[in-house]
């Protein structure tokens, strides 16, 4: 191999590592492509339990005075958590609305209730402080807890990252799903350093993957609730059978693979998957770029490998466009075995640069 040729292999190396960084960071649209290779891994992983330390309770079509015999009848088993992700920021009318604030002033007196609050979005995300919607007389007893949940496009409403935290003027501030996981197992407050405040969501599933309790029919019925005893309950819209699409989103294990249909995750159902998730410590490891960087470069040596071997002609071209073909999907399949393994591989540089590659070497 000559000097110039050396030269020239390094240079399209470089060229093309470079133009994948650049195309992924200011041309496309961020982590599209890993996003939506990311999903198919929720395809082949294998089906988790339920995980039995969480509680929904569906609050759909209840007014205050039915909200309140439910809070009451909840707290009395003693749960470890009560998160309500619902807002009640004005008053309807005196005796429903003192009967509320007593209710969760009652409650909170049994176990510690939380009521869905907002960020401040001023600021930057991470820095942003709390914000009070709900009327000051139902956050007399009950703490509050950011609902926030991230969203990239407000059309699709796809959930894929969440805000664990904020800290804004050396105050922290808690996302609901966080707080269930502090309540539950206090020891993770220990990790909580080490945790960056944005996360990827590793899902474990929807209402099914969680025990359910329709609050009408507590309500009516008198069995008992001894069994919710320590758990953590999340109070919010999270109807079964959804015919209401208040408060529902759109997750990675939305069925259609194309495009998100419903139906698909009520909010509530969310904060309960990053509540899980902190639980078992089941979080997406991030792969650095590094890694990615090694990637393109063993895939530029076999590429151009492949075209010094082969002589010029048709069929030189097919054989370089046909190793191309097969390392974009194995990059893809990579990505996906690691996302089920639970580590996040942002391919789109690597498929970038392959695309690059490819055409770099067919007409060298």
């Amino acid at each position: 191999m000559t000097l110039s040729t050396l030269l020239g292999s390094i240079f399209r190396l470089v060229l093309s590592v470079t133009a994948g960084f650049l195309i992924e960071s200011f041309l496309w649209p961020a982590d599209s492509w890993t996003w939506r290779i990311q999903d198919l891994a929720y395809k082949r992983r294998a089906p988790l339990p339920p995980d039995t330390q969480i509680v929904i309770v569906d609050i759909a079509k209840l007014g205050r005075a039915e909200l309140s015999y439910l809070i009451l009848r909840l707290s009395e088993a003693r749960p470890q958590f009560i998160g309500i992700d619902a807002i009640f920021p004005l008053l309807q009318h005196p005796s429903t609305d003192s009967l509320w604030a007593s209710a969760l002033c009652q409650a909170a007196s049994r176990a510690p209730v939380f009521i869905a609050c907002s960020l401040d979005l001023s600021k930057p995300l991470s820095e942003a402080p709390i914000q009070s919607v709900s009327h000051a007389l139902f956050t007399r007893c009950a703490e509050e807890a950011f609902a926030n949940l991230i969203l990239y496009d407000t059309n699709t409403r796809i959930v894929r990252e969440c805000l664990l935290y904020t800290v804004s003027d050396a105050d922290t501030a808690f996302s609901l799903g966080m707080q269930a996981a502090l309540a539950l197992k206090p020891q993770l407050a220990e990790r909580l350093p080490y945790l960056p405040p944005r996360m990827f969501i590793r899902y474990r599933g929807g209402l099914e993957h969680f025990y359910y309790l329709s609050g009408e029919e507590v309500i009516r019925d008198t069995l008992p609730l001894s069994w919710i005893q320590n758990k953590a309950l999340f109070l919010g819209v999270a109807d079964p059978f959804r015919q209401t699409l208040e408060d529902i989103f759109f997750s990675p294990l939305n069925s259609s693979p194309l495009r998100p249909s419903f139906p698909d995750m009520y909010g509530v159902a969310i904060h309960a998957n990053i509540a899980s998730m902190l639980l078992h410590e089941d979080f997406f490891i991030p792969i650095g770029y590094g890694w990615v960087c090694l990637l393109m470069v063993i895939a530029y040596l076999l590429l151009a490998g492949t075209s010094l071997l082969l002589r010029k002609g048709p069929w030189r071209s097919a054989g370089i466009r046909l190793l191309q073909v097969a390392l974009i999907w194995g990059s893809i399949e990579l990505t996906i075995w690691l996302g089920v393994e639970g580590h996040w591989l942002p391919v789109e540089p690597l498929l970038w640069a392959l695309l690059l590659q490819g055409e770099m070497e067919i007409w060298r």
